[in-house]
């Protein structure tokens, strides 16, 4: 017989988590906070992407790690404009 156990958390374990992420990533996690608020889009499902890792156990640096690698335009999130991916070429 099959359990279902839910994941017993603090409340400010993911948003600790999400910040050592995109202090990894060199940007300032408040911004991304702001990104989220007034863009949504892209930084939206990062976010989302980022707890889904989390929940899984990855580290904030395997995370960091591959956000550095995908083809999201993270640097413009400290230019307070909306995050999108480059082309593909």
């Amino acid at each position: 017989m099959k359990e279902n156990i839910k994941c017993v958390l603090k409340p400010n374990q993911f948003k600790f988590f999400e910040e050592t992420v995109f202090n990894y990533l060199f940007i300032d996690p408040r911004l991304f906070n702001t990104c989220v608020k007034e863009h949504r889009g892209y930084a939206l499902l990062l976010r989302i992407w980022i707890k889904e890792k989390f929940y899984k156990g990855s580290t904030a640096l395997e995370v960091a790690e591959i956000i550095k690698k995908s083809k999201l335009c993270i640097e413009t999130i400290n230019t307070d404009s909306p995050l999108y991916m480059t082309a593909v070429s």
